[in-house]
């Protein structure tokens, strides 16, 4: 599942893409790839909910990564030391490829909430 998040994203936005990501956790092995390409803010709401879907999401043997981090979610990120918690990479493209799958295959459902 790929998740694209818009430039603002607060506790009101995490809960309705927490509501999406619930509907993966039905998978086993569920592969969730946010795009942050576009974050320009993110509030710790929101990231205590991407906290808490990352850990739904392993119990359930799968694993959340973030890709395209734009700049400023890039330093959120690293002031709150989630770029120790979350896999991270340059692209979506290759977050998603790193599942070792075709990403049409972790992409075959998506959310755009920008």
């Amino acid at each position: 599942m790929l998740l694209k998040l818009p430039e603002r994203v607060d506790g009101r936005l995490a809960r309705t893409f927490a509501r999406e990501l619930n509907r993966e956790l039905m998978n086993d092995r569920p592969r969730i790839v946010v795009d942050l390409s576009q974050v320009k803010q993110i509030d710790s709401d929101a990231l205590n909910t991407l906290l808490d879907c990352m850990v739904e999401v392993a119990n359930r043997d799968g694993a959340v990564k973030l890709g395209g981090i734009s700049p400023e979610a890039a330093t959120i990120l690293e002031l709150t030391r989630m770029d120790r918690v979350f896999e991270m990479f340059p692209t979506v493209a290759e977050a998603a490829s790193s599942f070792k799958c075709s990403s049409s295959a972790v992409c075959s459902r998506s959310a755009d909430f920008s």
